[in-house]
């Protein structure tokens, strides 16, 4: 049964509700789940009301956005699943105490539309994902990753305020001026304290970006690392598609290039070529596309910021793992890497497509105390493998090696969101930022 408007003991629930059993897909298709009941509130007091009632909304309830994550964090069979997307207002531009320019959200918002108002009022985030589906509220307190030009690499450390609905239906309110510790805990929860509906980001004069493309060959590992590092100190960012089983690379150099909100009509069509090539590479998990070179390109970054259609089941797509290390681990991951990437090879025939690489910029430990980036000061990297078929039996038999060597003997940290086949103890997640109302099965075994 499907209705749009609801009532509970608690109150009117005006979004949409789905009570019929069926299920529902992550966007690659690799995980289902089938919830009691999906809602998709259009108000906070939805949310309020939707939590209050657990009769009617039955426990777990979990929060998802656009169901792009790989791992099944999207699970919650017989429970509640509530979608935020309905709640994807931007409220506006604004100044706090302290003077910083921020832009209020609502969780639902999709980076994409966000860059695009954000792009039209002369401002950016300095987080600039190319999956621009992902949700605001989603990133707010889960895992990312970018080669920042400036600033923390991960979407959350440039969130500053949340609006968000805790386990007893109360509306809450946290931000990093007044609330210290439990607000950088809070975004390291997972959606596990409580429901997120709007955020405070932290936003800057817009400014444009000079990219530069090459592909690099090395006769080793151990220079292929070295390759890479030296092709990073040589640009303000990097981000690189390694080809490991080839010992080679796609890179990406970053530049600022000062300010500016809209690419210049010079680098017109090759920016636009450009963007929809690596669009399509990305969609398809670089499978059968070659994406342009282009050197010297000055544009927006913003217009990067991509929006992906929904696979069929017989189309590539995209499917990845993820893997946090520090940067002085980089050689050695790349060498162990490539030895058992190689001895796959051997026994499977099987290698992933490729490995894409991102050099994060981590801050001090009290505004990222648990999960990945939270080693303090420094740079890390991630090394993520990926393929074009999820459903692909050698890719995943690989990942659960790989998942082996990377996070034991490599010491990586994963991700709940992004690393797939985990087991217990391969990720820790502080009891005390976990509540039961919100506490699916598939993240109560990482609690401790």
């Amino acid at each position: 049964m499907i209705t749009t408007q609801e009532t509970s003991t608690h109150g009117l629930f005006q979004g949409l509700v789905v009570e019929d059993g069926r299920a529902f897909s992550n966007w690659g298709l690799s995980r289902s789940t089938r919830p009691a009941v999906y809602v998709e509130p259009v108000s906070y007091a939805d949310v309020q009301t939707a939590v209050r009632g657990a009769e009617r909304f039955p426990s777990p309830i979990h929060p998802v956005g656009s169901m792009h994550s790989v791992t099944s964090t999207i699970v919650n069979d017989g429970g509640t699943l509530l979608c935020t997307t309905k709640l994807d207002q931007i409220i506006g531009l604004e100044q706090d105490a302290t003077g910083r320019q921020l832009v209020r959200v609502q969780a639902g918002c999709r980076l994409a539309k966000l860059n695009r108002w954000l792009q039209a009022h002369g401002v950016e985030l300095p987080f600039q994902s190319e999956i621009g589906e992902a949700t605001v509220g989603s990133l707010a307190v889960c895992d990312s990753k970018e080669s920042s030009l400036d600033g923390p690499g991960y979407f959350s450390a440039h969130v500053v305020g949340l609006t968000y609905v805790d386990e007893r239906g109360e509306l809450c309110r946290l931000s990093d001026h007044e609330h210290g510790g439990a607000f950088h805990e809070f975004k390291c929860s997972f959606g596990l304290l409580g429901i997120v509906v709007e955020c405070l980001l932290e936003v800057r004069p817009a400014t444009l970006c000079r990219t530069d493309t090459s592909i690099l060959a090395y006769a080793s590992p151990e220079d292929l690392a070295a390759g890479l590092l030296q092709a990073r100190d040589r640009s303000d960012s990097l981000l690189a598609i390694v080809f490991l089983h080839d010992l080679a690379a796609f890179c990406e150099q970053h530049y600022k290039a000062g300010p500016g909100a809209f690419t210049p009509a010079s680098s017109q069509p090759a920016c636009e070529e450009y963007r929809v090539a690596k669009r399509i590479a990305i969609q398809r998990g670089f499978d059968g596309v070659a994406p342009p070179q282009p050197s010297g390109l000055i544009h927006s970054r913003a217009d990067f910021v991509n929006e992906y259609w929904h696979p069929s089941a017989d189309e590539s797509r995209l499917d990845f793992q993820y893997y946090e290390h520090d940067l002085s681990q980089f050689q050695r991951v790349l060498v162990e890497s490539f030895r058992f990437t190689k001895s796959f090879e051997a026994r499977t025939g099987f290698v992933p497509t490729g490995w894409a690489t991102f050099f994060v910029n981590r801050p001090e430990r009290a505004k990222k105390p648990f999960g990945v980036y939270s080693a303090g000061p420094g740079v890390s990297f991630s090394f993520d493998p990926f393929c074009p078929d999820p459903a692909n039996p050698s890719w995943q038999e690989f990942s659960r090696g790989y998942n082996q060597l990377a996070i034991h003997n490599l010491g990586a940290n994963a991700s709940p969101t992004q690393t797939q086949w985990l087991q217990q103890g391969d990720v820790t997640i502080p009891r005390k930022l976990a509540r039961p109302r919100f506490t699916t099965e598939y993240y109560e075994q990482f609690l401790d």
